[in-house]
């Protein structure tokens, strides 16, 4: 705590000095393209394929569409969350 308040009580220009001093890793845009598209890849399957190949008629079978992969990722959040209370 005696860091933080020492922190506050400094005056602008030293606060900006020890900001620039830290080393602060910004990351390029390009810098994980891998991941990025491994999560949005299978989000632009399902788009087309849901829009373009086959579409919903009713407003039953679009809540269908939307809610079932919904319920999935829940099921897999509430599974990884079990497995990490496990962990410890």
């Amino acid at each position: 705590m005696s860091e933080q308040s020492d922190f506050n009580d400094e005056v602008l220009m030293d606060k900006l000095e020890t900001l620039l001093n830290e080393d602060n890793v910004i990351k390029k845009w390009n810098e994980g393209v891998l991941i990025k598209s491994l999560i949005l890849l299978p989000i632009i399957i399902f788009i087309v394929g849901l829009f373009i190949l086959n579409r919903p008629e009713n407003l039953t079978d679009i809540l269908f569409v939307f809610l079932y992969p919904l319920a999935l990722i829940l099921i897999g959040l509430i599974f990884l969350f079990f497995m990490r209370s496990k962990l410890k």
